[in-house]
This record gives structure tokens, C-alpha cells and sequence, in this order.
């Protein structure tokens, strides 16, 4: 997409604001054994990482700078979001369930074969919010790699109402807590109800992180969630 001046500052600024949030944020990792259990398994060294929708903000900032790429819609907005997450280092394969797909998919089937995680929102970029869509089972299918559930909250958090999924921003100056769940393989070849059964694990499991979340949101990381092995780490 060719951008205007226009649209190139809007861009930029779209930059600094994320930057300005991101630098304010405090990083809790719990569950990274998960990750890199599943991580190591794999022979590309590179894992599918489901998300929530409403928790792109948060999960994709925790992890800039790292080897992930994610997919983003070709419109203006998507523009954007590509333009902003190459600023902080994540990388990204353009196209949505409605507009490119069939190449966006391709594209992240190239990356994680060079060792690049994919992050997928696994309910976006429309909806239904959190029902699963089947791009991220096929894709662990071709390829061979772990899906490994994330969800990312802020400690307190703003919810945009009017958007479809309630999407979250971090408060400035909060703490981000980053959950890994236990990873998640697919077999090279599914009948029809075994499709169906890993997009229902996969929602069950990203649901339970999300719940666990919110208790945090409330009363904060506790010894009996360190006591299952969701060990802190701090950025």
C-alpha cells in the first residue's frame, strides 16, 4: 500500500503512543517453561501463539523484539499496525480471514520455518469473540509446531466498550501479566471431528488462562499459582 504524508504521521504517531505505553509497562512472565518446552520440540525452534483478540495490545508488546511475526489485515488500519510493530521489532504477514488469507497464510507458513513464531488472534479480526477460527489448527498441522496459549492483562486495564471483542489497553504504568499455557500439538492429518475437538481445547484453554488473569487483575499473582510451576519472570 502506497501511503500519503498523511498517513505515514499517522502511522508515526500510532508509534510513539504504543512506544510511550510500552516503556511504562512492567513484564511479569509466568508459565515460560511452557513456551520453552515447546519451543525446543520443535525442529524450526519456532511455536503457533494463540491469543485473544482483546489482548493483542498487551501480548504482542510483551514480546517485541523477539522472533514473532503476526497477521494483519491489509486496510489502512492494518497498515498501521504493521507500521507500528516493525518499529518494535515484530515482524508481520499481511492479509485477514476476509482479504488475503490464502497468502497471509502461506506467508506464515514461510516464517515458522525459519524459526519465526507465529502470533495468531485466534477470534480476530471480527469475531465471534472468543470462538476459535480454524487458521491456527491447520497451521500447526502443516508444520508441525506446538500452538502454546497466551493470555496478557494489564493489572488494571481500560476495555474499549464499544468495540466487538472489548478490546484492552494497559493502563500507563501498570503491570502486564503474561501467562503461558501448556502447549498444545496437532497431528499432521485430522478427520473433521478431530478439527473440531482441538478448536475446542484450544478455547477451553485459553478461556482458563484468561479467568486466572482476572483473578490477578484482583488480588495479584499468588504463592499457589507459583506452586504450580508459573514461575515469575520479570522484565
Amino acid at each position: 500500500m502506497t501511503l500519503t504524508k498523511k498517513q505515514r504521521l499517522i502511522c508515526y504517531c500510532a508509534y510513539l503512543f504504543t512506544r510511550l505505553l510500552h516503556i511504562t509497562y512492567r513484564y511479569r512472565w509466568y508459565g515460560l517453561a511452557h513456551y520453552e518446552a515447546a519451543q525446543t520440540a520443535s525442529p524450526q525452534k519456532s511455536v503457533a501463539i494463540a491469543l485473544w483478540h482483546q489482548n493483542a495490545l498487551a501480548s504482542a508488546l510483551s514480546h517485541a523484539g523477539r522472533r514473532l511475526a503476526v497477521i494483519v489485515s491489509r486496510s489502512f488500519d492494518g497498515e498501521i499496525i504493521a507500521s507500528v510493530m516493525a518499529r518494535m521489532g515484530i515482524g508481520s504477514a499481511r492479509g485477514s480471514s476476509s482479504r488475503g488469507g490464502r497468502e497471509a497464510m502461506r506467508e506464515v507458513l514461510r516464517l515458522v520455518r525459519q524459526g519465526i513464531d507465529a502470533g495468531i488472534t485466534v477470534d480476530g479480526p471480527r469475531g465471534p469473540r472468543h470462538e476459535v477460527k480454524p487458521g491456527i489448527i491447520s497451521i500447526a498441522s502443516h508444520t508441525g509446531i506446538a500452538i502454546v496459549p497466551l493470555a496478557a492483562m494489564g493489572h488494571r486495564t481500560w476495555a474499549l466498550s464499544r468495540s466487538w471483542d472489548r478490546f484492552r489497553i494497559p493502563v500507563p504504568f501498570t503491570t502486564v501479566y503474561c501467562l503461558y499455557g501448556a502447549p498444545i500439538r496437532v497431528p499432521p492429518s485430522l478427520s473433521e471431528d478431530e478439527f473440531e475437538r482441538y478448536r475446542e481445547t484450544l478455547k477451553l484453554n485459553l478461556l482458563q488462562l484468561e479467568e486466572q488473569l482476572t483473578v490477578w487483575q484482583k488480588t495479584g499473582p499468588n504463592a499457589p499459582a507459583e506452586a504450580k510451576g508459573l514461575r515469575p519472570h520479570s522484565n
